[in-house]
């Protein structure tokens, strides 16, 4: 039997140093104050509207009702807007992954929309104790949970804190092997609100804490990693976005290649392509207007 704790997780503000330690010993950070209230709202409307919609015609007949199934279709159509990329790139979230990973930050392909409705039984929303390791995912890699409604008692995460010191901890069938008689301290973070960033080692034991009888929790899933570090066979396959490139890094993409090849650009133009420069802040290129709208 796992011991509950009752208590009121804490929030860390995204430039509160502290959150660090609490990382490194507790194996999760809850952050709040990290998106834009305006692009939490205008996510949380498209999804639902979207949501509202697939519901809609299920309950007209066209198909059966698989949230799930759902929440895929609208993931996909979500990454393809301007608002998704105004939400992958927000500056804060990328210097919360900088305390931890480094300056070389990617997120990897396929985030996962999670629609957690009152009553569900899809076992897929309703995660026992488990870690994501056994997902395929790499011990370097860091995963955010960003809340788009508020949380109650009953839909939100739980965690085992500190559990991720124990490391590769077996599991069967989504849920920590029975067959090891272990227990951990479970807090349930029923505090979480609309706009909260929530962070854990891939070594965390966590859980779903359920469903509420009357209230929808929709939240995202990303996974954050350093282009510097391994990367899994899943995690090759799914592909990634780079976010930030470090200063070692835009010193030797100036230089030109990674052979370091000695006066490439001299008396040139030392720059790189203008359609990478969102990344590479300080290539000498500008791009000082985006034609996108004319097309």
């Amino acid at each position: 039997m796992n011991v509950k704790r009752e208590f009121e997780s804490q929030r860390f503000k995204p430039e509160d140093e502290s959150a660090i330690g609490h990382f490194i010993r507790e194996g999760y950070v809850h952050y709040h104050g990290v998106f834009d209230p305006k692009i939490i709202e205008a996510c949380r409307e498209f999804l639902m509207t979207k949501f509202d919609r697939l519901q809609d015609l299920s309950r007209r007949g066209e198909f059966p009702a698989d949230v799930n199934g759902w929440a895929v279709s609208i993931i996909d159509a979500f990454v393809k807007t301007d608002l998704y990329e105004k939400f992958i790139t927000t500056r804060k979230v990328i210097g919360v992954m900088k305390n931890f990973l480094g300056p070389d930050i990617a997120i990897l392909g396929y985030d996962a929309l999670w629609i957690n409705v009152p009553h569900d039984k899809d076992p897929v929303l309703l995660k026992g104790l488990h870690t994501d390791a056994w997902t395929g995912t790499s011990i370097n890699t860091i995963f955010a949970k960003t809340f788009f409604t508020d949380v109650d008692q009953y839909n939100g995460m739980s965690v085992c804190p500190g559990s991720h010191l124990q490391g590769m901890i077996p599991v069967r069938n989504r849920v920590v092997d029975p067959q090891f008689h272990v227990e951990f301290e479970v807090v349930n973070l029923d505090n979480a609100k609309a706009g909260d960033l929530l962070i854990w080692h891939p070594l965390l034991v966590h859980s779903t804490t359920g469903h509420s009888d009357k209230n929808i929790r929709i939240s995202i899933t990303s996974r954050y990693t350093s282009t510097e570090t391994h990367f899994s066979s899943q995690e090759r396959a799914l592909g990634y976005r780079t976010l930030n490139v470090g200063p070692m890094n835009q010193v030797s993409r100036l230089i030109g290649n990674d052979y370091l090849t000695p006066f490439r650009t001299y008396g040139g133009f030392v720059g790189i392509d203008r359609r990478l420069s969102g990344i590479y802040e300080h290539s000498n290129y500008q791009m000082n207007r985006d034609y996108s709208k004319y097309l």
